[in-house]
């Protein structure tokens, strides 16, 4: 094909241009896939913490957000409010799972907001109580301060969170060893 194409001026920059376009060798393409392996389990394993770090920071939030706002509605209302595990979004149970969900209710039972189970296997969450109540003042009722402990699972490292609520209402998230 070459011999025929020779004298063809056209033909020849097609053969000159055809030689430029060869593609990897079989050692190029084993290096860079090589250095792409290198690079992924330098971050996949990073990037799975982060997921799971980031998992634990929203589960915490909600927690510490419902918190907050049992806290201002009993400021707001002048009145008793009251945060209790619940497994149906309407009614307390007396487990201290907070896992199964959460309401935030008023003293003649009106739930004022539930959070759900959250879903994609979040982890388990237990308490020392099984409820939470905030005075009018926005102090906690007097009693055991509560201590909730939120683990997700495959949890490594400090990736565990401990809310908890003082006497006068403070609420503090610690972040801690997952155990």
């Amino acid at each position: 094909m070459y011999a025929s194409l020779v004298g063809n001026d056209s033909k020849e920059a097609d053969v000159t241009s055809y030689r430029k376009m060869r593609g990897f060798t079989l050692f190029e393409l084993m290096i860079t896939l090589g250095v792409a392996g290198l690079i992924l389990s330098l971050g996949v394993p990073n990037f799975i913490g982060m997921v799971q770090n980031n998992r634990a920071v929203s589960a915490a939030n909600d927690l510490v957000t419902s918190l907050n706002l049992g806290r201002s509605e009993a400021i707001r209302r002048g009145s008793t409010i009251s945060l209790c595990s619940s497994t149906d979004g309407a009614t307390c149970s007396t487990s201290n799972d907070w896992s199964t969900g959460w309401i935030v209710r008023t003293s003649a039972g009106e739930v004022l907001r539930a959070w759900p189970q959250r879903s994609g296997g979040a982890g388990v969450l237990n308490g020392n109580v099984s409820q939470i109540q905030f005075q009018s003042r926005g102090s906690l009722t007097p009693g055991v301060p509560p201590q909730l402990q939120l683990r997700l699972p495959h949890c490594t490292g400090p990736q565990g969170r401990d809310v908890a609520v003082n006497s006068a209402g403070r609420i503090s998230v610690n972040r801690v060893n997952c155990s």
